[in-house]
């Protein structure tokens, strides 16, 4: 390759690059403004123009539960964190799960009276996944977010209300796979939804796991 081949090709990408850079960075209108993304990655947490704590999942899941979740729904969520105190402003009653001690211990102090705090040490097929069953009630959500995953939305069938859904994060990951097919040979219908979400960089997977009649009217 020729060099003046070389300086054209670096000439170019970085014309790409400050292009770029005017349209997401500096635009304060951009996409990365109005989610709130750069707000997100200054702070270091999921966060949205408010300030208000938002899931740490990709940001049209995120508008669609901020949209759709009323005070009329029960939540169980796998999985404890920012998302929980998104969870308990728009809904009745959160049921949360969570198996790291320290982070527990952390959370328990700030959640509002409408939260339930429940701590477990993770394990696989065992009591973890098992806790929502020993809550002995129906839920509307079950937010599967957190340890072995494939179990968890094994366990939630005979927990979900009828108009009941459950929504499994990450779920691009291969190893998820079988749980959306458990659900799938159940009844449940699936929707992908993928996008960027605070803080990162990629595009991220959340599948909603639906029948007829469902609380979030899908």
């Amino acid at each position: 390759m020729s060099v003046i081949k070389k300086f054209s090709e670096f000439f170019s990408t970085a014309a790409l690059h400050y292009r770029a850079y005017k349209i997401l960075i500096r635009n304060k209108r951009s996409y990365l403004y109005t989610t709130a993304w750069m707000q997100s990655l200054a702070e270091g947490k999921p966060i949205d123009n408010s300030q208000n704590a938002i899931p740490w999942m990709n940001f049209n899941i995120v508008e669609l539960l901020d949209q759709r979740l009323n005070k009329n729904l029960n939540l169980f969520e796998f999985g404890s964190g920012y998302s929980t105190y998104f969870y308990a402003d728009r809904v009745k009653c959160v049921t949360s799960l969570e198996y790291d001690s320290h982070w527990y211990q952390l959370l328990k102090p700030q959640v509002a009276e409408n939260v339930k705090l429940i701590f477990q040490q993770e394990d696989i097929d065992g009591d973890y996944c098992r806790v929502i069953v020993k809550q002995q009630q129906k839920f509307d959500v079950v937010v599967v977010d957190g340890r072995d995953r494939v179990n968890c939305i094994k366990q939630s069938f005979a927990s979900l209300s009828e108009q009941g859904v459950i929504l499994l994060d990450d779920s691009q990951r291969e190893r998820y796979q079988e749980g959306i097919e458990l659900a799938e040979a159940e009844g449940f219908r699936v929707l992908h939804m993928s996008g960027l979400k605070a803080t990162g960089g990629r595009a991220h997977r959340t599948t909603i796991l639906y029948r007829d009649g469902n609380c979030l009217g899908i």
